[in-house]
């Protein structure tokens, strides 16, 4: 795809060593900053909190005032900058996403034989991609995403003799039991050569300590955020929570009228029509994640067996896709739960919206969750969540429940209490501005540029 037209932009030319001089822009207190930023994905290219995350920061960094560009694998889909200052930049093309679960061999069908040699491709090109272009106008700071982009962001600090950044959304012992050896080299290798890392939360920053070998000292935690108003009931519809429970009375028809349909025929209906799922009289338990065993979702369905016992007026949505769908809908069956169990698939974000406003709880079961953006997502709708005591959003929030990952008998008895006590739902649906009102994305950009500005000051050019 043709880079936007730019009065510095021409012709890309690939360098493989460079030794440039120039000033940085950014050791001018106050100046504005040209950021080069490698990640894996871009909307509407995205899969997870990672692209979430990319997007926002660099439309907010975009806002106040400095210059991104952002570099990405070729999606093969139209992509358009959310900003003027915002350049998205392709390199290589992929067909692979992110963080869908491989075997140490890395031939599971979601990637195939070729993961690390397609990573490979894509960082290499992307390094000389980003030469080129400081050779025109200098970058000031380099910014890597997890262990995808790392090795092209160690390229590129060796090539323009910039600082680092390398921001660490989870790490290989987060997204599976069974790490790989050659993924968690990379990150060993990403943990060493940045200046500076970003951690999405302390419980990430000890991981990246403890298994990374990572200088604590150089370690800084920056919180994710949330775009409240994105999620926000709209006027004249009540939180999925804060109203009267669904078998209980009216508040089934009007809690979800205003996206569902009328209380008669009370039902969610989703932009794919064949999703659509009569609730009228139902309660609905939510699980939105990839479906990997990182996020939990089979400990999701064996919490969700135990609650029918109690309360068997309840239905439990599992939107998402990943590799674990045929075990998950064979466990459902195997568990009986068939007439109670829907598995709607990945949503696009304005059905995500409308699944956090009909949900009366929000559960994130994740085994191990650096941060949790979904969590934010869901209390920012007016649902009450529970989290695995393992969730980095734990860190931050007060106004969700938390359990045990594997305490399945815990996570069903939180689930029916906040089914059965609306002074429960009360509570926590009241509380969550409070929790929200500190985890902005504007805050999340705030604090990046500062982790930006302290690499820029204490970085020394290698001689």
């Amino acid at each position: 795809m043709p880079l936007p037209a730019s009065p510095r932009h021409k012709k890309l030319t690939f360098l493989t060593s460079l030794s440039l001089p120039s000033p940085f822009v950014g050791e001018v207190p106050g100046s504005f900053m040209r950021i080069a930023m490698l990640g894996w994905e871009f909307p509407p290219f995205i899969s997870g909190g990672l692209g979430v995350h990319c997007f926002e920061l660099t439309q907010r960094l975009a806002s106040m005032g400095h210059s991104v560009d952002f570099y990405m694998p070729l999606s093969g889909k139209p992509l358009s900058s959310p900003h003027p200052s915002i350049r998205l930049i392709e390199t290589s093309p992929t067909i692979l996403k992110p963080y869908f679960a491989f075997n140490k061999k890395g031939k599971l069908a979601t990637y195939g034989e070729g993961l690390i040699k397609v990573v490979e491709v894509y960082n290499e090109q992307a390094a000389r991609m980003l030469a080129a272009e400081h050779a025109k106008t200098p970058y000031d700071v380099i910014h890597c995403h997890d262990w995808l982009t790392a090795s092209g962001g160690s390229r590129s600090r060796r090539l323009i003799s910039r600082p680092l950044v390398q921001t660490f959304h989870s790490t290989e012992f987060d997204r599976t039991s069974t790490p790989w050896d050659a993924i968690v080299r990379i990150e060993r290798q990403a943990a060493a050569d940045a200046d500076l890392i970003i951690a999405v939360s302390k419980r990430t920053r000890e991981l990246i300590a403890r298994h990374l070998g990572a200088d604590e000292r150089k370690i800084r935690v920056v919180y994710n955020g949330v775009d409240a108003s994105k999620y926000r009931p709209p006027p004249g519809e009540a939180g999925a929570s804060g109203a009267q429970s669904k078998t209980g009375g009216p508040a089934a028809g009007s809690q979800i009228s205003s996206d569902f349909g009328s209380p008669a025929d009370a039902s969610v209906s989703f932009a794919k029509p064949a999703l659509s799922v009569q609730t009228e009289g139902k309660h609905i338990v939510l699980f939105l994640g990839r479906l990997t065993e990182q996020k939990g979702p089979v400990q999701f369905l064996h919490a969700a067996k135990k609650v029918l016992e109690k309360r068997p007026d309840t239905l439990f949505f599992i939107a998402g896709s990943g590799e674990l769908m045929p075990l998950l809908i064979s466990l459902s069956m195997e568990l009986g739960l068939q007439d109670h169990v829907r598995f709607l698939g990945y949503l696009p974000e304005d059905d995500q919206r409308r699944i956090y406003r009909a949900a009366d709880v929000y559960v994130m079961p994740s085994t191990s969750e650096p941060f949790g953006i979904t969590a934010l997502e869901a209390l920012a709708s007016g649902t009450p969540v529970i989290l695995s005591k393992t969730s980095g959003v734990g860190e931050v929030v007060k106004s969700a429940l938390k359990v045990d990952f594997w305490d399945i008998h815990g996570m069903a008895q939180k689930i029916i209490s906040i089914i059965q006590y609306a002074p429960l739902r009360k509570t926590m649906v009241e509380m969550a501005p409070n929790d929200l009102a500190h985890l902005t994305w504007e805050q999340t950009a705030q604090q990046t540029l500062a982790v930006y500005e302290e690499a820029v000051r204490s970085f020394k050019r290698p001689n």
